[in-house]
This record gives C-alpha cells, sequence and structure tokens, in this order.
C-alpha cells in the first residue's frame, strides 16, 4: 500500500467513527458505500476475531509440551537437571511415568509424540482439557518460536553475521517486540495495524476493534486504540449516572452536563474535551444495555483468567448479533495471565507454582471454548498465546531464567490443530540450535506466526503483510498453515 492509499483509508476510517457517532450522518446517507470503498481489499465477510493471552513474565514452555518417547525424553531430563523430586529438588524435569494418557498426544505430520504438563498433587488433571483439544483438531503448537530480524544459525549468532533483536532475555523489551512483530523500533502494535484494516466494516463505530482487558501496544494502531473492560464489565464514574436521570445521584450527573455545555464555548480545547467525554459516556450507555443482555452459560473456574474470559465470551457474543447495537464484524481483544518469571518456585506443586498455572490456562480456555459453542461462535474465534521468552533449559537452582524461542499455541474451530507447527528443537545444552544453558535460537519468527493470523482476519495483500510486518520478506514464508482458512 502507499503513503495515498493509507492517507485515504485514514481519513474514511476517522470519517466512519464521526458518522458512526451521529456527528453528521444525516448529511451523508451513502454512509455504507464510503466504508466499503474503504474496505475493497479486505475479505470481511461474517464476523471474525483474535483473542491474545499474553503469559507474562516469560512461560517455561518446555514444560508445558515435553517430548514424551524415551530418547527424547531423556535429553530433555538431562538438560533439565533431572527429574525433579524430593532427592533432586533443582531438577525441572517432569517424570515420563506420569505423562498419563489424558495428557499425551501426537504430531499428526511426524508421528512424534508429546505430553502437557500433567499437573501436580494438588492440580492431578494438568492439561487434560486442552490435550482434549489438541486430539480433536482444534488446537495447534508452534515450535521455536520468538523474535527475529531474519532467519539465524548458531554460527551467525555466535559470529554476528546477523543482526540480533535488541535487548535479548530483558522483559520490556520483548513484550515489546511480540506486541510489535518486528525487531524494528515502531510505536504501533501489530494486532491494532490488522484493527486498522479489517474494523472498517464494524457497525457501531465508536466501540474500537480492539478491546483491552490489560494494559498493551499490542492493540494500538495507526487509528485504532483499545477499548478498556475489565473482569466485571465497564469501569463507570464514581457516584455519577451515566446519563442524567431522576435518580439518587441525577442531580451529580445534571451538574457534570452543565459543566460539559460550559466548555463547548471556551476554547477548542475545551469544545474536543467536553465532545470526547460525552462520547464516551454514550458509548458506556450501549456497551453496558449490550452487555446486560449478553450471558453465557457455562461455568469459567472463579479467578481472575476465568473472569476476564467470560467477559470477553460475552463482549463477543453482543458483538455479533447481526440483530444487536454493536454489529462488529473483526475485532481484536487482549488480556494478561500470570506472572511466569519463576526464577524460584518453578516446581512448586501448589497454587504458586507453574503446574498449577498451566492446569488454570487449560481450564479457563477450555471454558472459553465451549461458550463459544453455545452462540455458535467456534469457528469466528481464534484465541492465542504470547510470551516474552522461554526459560533456560537448565536450572538455576530453584527455577529456571530468561531464554529465547518457546512454545505458543493457537485454538479454534479454523485452526489446523493436531499438530505441532515449526520445529521442536533438541533440547541439549549447548546443542545445534541452542547456547550453553539451553536457551534456544528460534527457527520461527514472531512475525511469521502473526502474519499466519493477520491472513485469517482478512489481511491477504502481501503489500500489506509487509507494511505491518517489515521484516516478513526476510523469512520463507508468511503462512505457517495452522489456519484453514
Amino acid at each position: 500500500m502507499n503513503q495515498n492509499d493509507h492517507a485515504r483509508r485514514r481519513f474514511l476510517r476517522n470519517l466512519g467513527i464521526t458518522l458512526g457517532a451521529g456527528g453528521a450522518s444525516a448529511l451523508l446517507p451513502q454512509l455504507q458505500l464510503i466504508r466499503a470503498a474503504a474496505a475493497e481489499d479486505y475479505a470481511v465477510e461474517g464476523y471474525r476475531a483474535l483473542v491474545c493471552v499474553y503469559l507474562s513474565g516469560g512461560n517455561d514452555s518446555w514444560n508445558m509440551l515435553m517430548p514424551y518417547d524415551a530418547a527424547r525424553h531423556a535429553t530433555y531430563a538431562a538438560a533439565r537437571g533431572g527429574v525433579h523430586s524430593p532427592s533432586n529438588s533443582a531438577g525441572l524435569a517432569i517424570d515420563r511415568g506420569r505423562m498419563g494418557a489424558p495428557v499425551r498426544i501426537g504430531d499428526a505430520a511426524t508421528g512424534a509424540e508429546y505430553a502437557l504438563n500433567p499437573g501436580s498433587e494438588e492440580y492431578p488433571e494438568g492439561m487434560g482439557r486442552l490435550a482434549a483439544l489438541y486430539r480433536a483438531n482444534k488446537l495447534a503448537f508452534v515450535a521455536n518460536v520468538g523474535p527475529l530480524v531474519r532467519p539465524m544459525s548458531k554460527a551467525q549468532f555466535v559470529n554476528g553475521d546477523v543482526p540480533k533483536p535488541p535487548n535479548l532475555y530483558a522483559h520490556d523489551s520483548q513484550e515489546r517486540l511480540w506486541h510489535l512483530a518486528t525487531a524494528n523500533d515502531a510505536s504501533y502494535g501489530w494486532g491494532g495495524l490488522v484493527a486498522d484494516r479489517v474494523g472498517i466494516e464494524n457497525g457501531y463505530a465508536a466501540l474500537s476493534p480492539s478491546i483491552a482487558l490489560d494494559r498493551n501496544l499490542f492493540g494500538t494502531g495507526n487509528d485504532t486504540r483499545p477499548y478498556g473492560l475489565n473482569a466485571r464489565g465497564l469501569g463507570a464514574l464514581s457516584g455519577v449516572s451515566p446519563v442524567a436521570s431522576t435518580s439518587s445521584d441525577g442531580a451529580r450527573a445534571r451538574a457534570l452536563d452543565r459543566l460539559l455545555a460550559e466548555q463547548q464555548t471556551t476554547s477548542p480545547l475545551g469544545q474536543q474535551f467536553a465532545h470526547t467525554f460525552q462520547r464516551a459516556r454514550q458509548l458506556y450507555t450501549v456497551l453496558d444495555a449490550a452487555l446486560a443482555s449478553s450471558t453465557v452459560a457455562t461455568e469459567f473456574p472463579d479467578d481472575r483468567l476465568g473472569s476476564k474470559l467470560k467477559m470477553i465470551a460475552r463482549t463477543i457474543r453482543a458483538s455479533r448479533n447481526p440483530s444487536g447495537t454493536l454489529r462488529h464484524k473483526r475485532q481484536v481483544y487482549f488480556l494478561r495471565f500470570g506472572s511466569f518469571d519463576m526464577h524460584d518456585g518453578l516446581m512448586l506443586p501448589g497454587p504458586d507454582g507453574h503446574a498449577a498455572h498451566m492446569h488454570q490456562l487449560s481450564v479457563a480456555l477450555d471454558a472459553f471454548w465451549r461458550s463459544l459453542g453455545e452462540f455458535g461462535a467456534q469457528n469466528e474465534v481464534t484465541l492465542f498465546t504470547m510470551s516474552e521468552f522461554a526459560r533456560t533449559m537448565n536450572s538455576n537452582g530453584d527455577g529456571s531464567d530468561h531464554a529465547w524461542g518457546g512454545v505458543q499455541l493457537v485454538m479454534g474451530g479454523a485452526v489446523n490443530g493436531g499438530r505441532l507447527y515449526g520445529s521442536f528443537p533438541a533440547q541439549q545444552l549447548n546443542g545445534p540450535v541452542s547456547l550453553s544453558r539451553g536457551q534456544f535460537i528460534p527457527s520461527v519468527s514472531v512475525d511469521q506466526m502473526a502474519a499466519t493470523l493477520a491472513r485469517w482476519m482478512g489481511v491477504t495483500s502481501a503489500a500489506e503483510l509487509n507494511t505491518i510486518f517489515p521484516n516478513l520478506a526476510n523469512f520463507p514464508t508468511a503462512n505457517l498453515g495452522f489456519m484453514n482458512a
């Protein structure tokens, strides 16, 4: 896309937002024609949503997905300092004997056997529910994915022949790279840039196509700013109704209305403030009513992750309703889960250990999947994980430290599941693709994983993909194949 095309689309999108808020809609009955012109390059039929679950702190994904066959499990166990036990408290490996049938899976492409985290004494179910979704071909894994500028061999890393992503192993820098999906410095997240392009057909334009339950850069685009929800819904002004009323706090609301009316005559800044504030109140009223009539019967776990995913399910149900107020066609959601920064206590059996986090993730994602089935949206929503990095294979005595490439999951009815994508590495310390502590040089870039999801959302033009992901052309493919459309 050239600069003129981008400027045209930005103008049309901003105009659509203004019209959607009621500013001048009577003057332009051809609104739908304008929106259609802006979205002409994108396939926006039906409803689709991306849901990013960010595993904050750096998930030790080598204890989320583990090789099951005896030879590779032995290599994994040796690199992790042996099987964790009372006599080997520093060991980070999980005993192969604990990887029973409920958590065992196979890669349909290669026949290789793996297992998901089997849990602990307090969480004996482990990740069994996600294993079942994998076997039902609704979930896939992307192995050894991480930030890259271009493909890199170990020799190139050692010799400095290929530029490395900046500030490897640093939480803030690596999270930023995952949100941007580029190793270059940039200001916008790839989820927001995708929403810029495909959200133009959304009905109620005052509601952003990017909805965040936690802070993030991922959902911020050129024209898109995330709309904030919380696990309980909308945040309201304390003690003031969204609109003036005769209720007990109606006097406060009417006083606020008068103050905002006065701002309309003070200055351009005051006028803009009053206009923005009133639009926010109007959006609150519309979205609050839509959510009040949008419920799900599925029982979610009573924790922060479950509550956030339940709110997203309710919002999706309200947004995709063709006879409802919102009538969105494309949305991008973001939430955080964890802290996975387990330099110590990684193998704890209780609620603070990694096994408990993996169990919690499994149960909550399974509930989300079943809730989508209530209203026929399983094929229309794709959930995926990101995390700033995986962890070192070897132990620091009680946990693992910051590393690089790791494993992420993708779940949904449109996912080509039951498979691993990318290349699961040989889990050796200082091996062919690993450094001295088992930090793996990624074989798949964040750009490739993100571009595959962007294509499913409707951004199919190579030029557009290369604009959103400027390093994408450095890699052999822009489509990893884990989405079926």
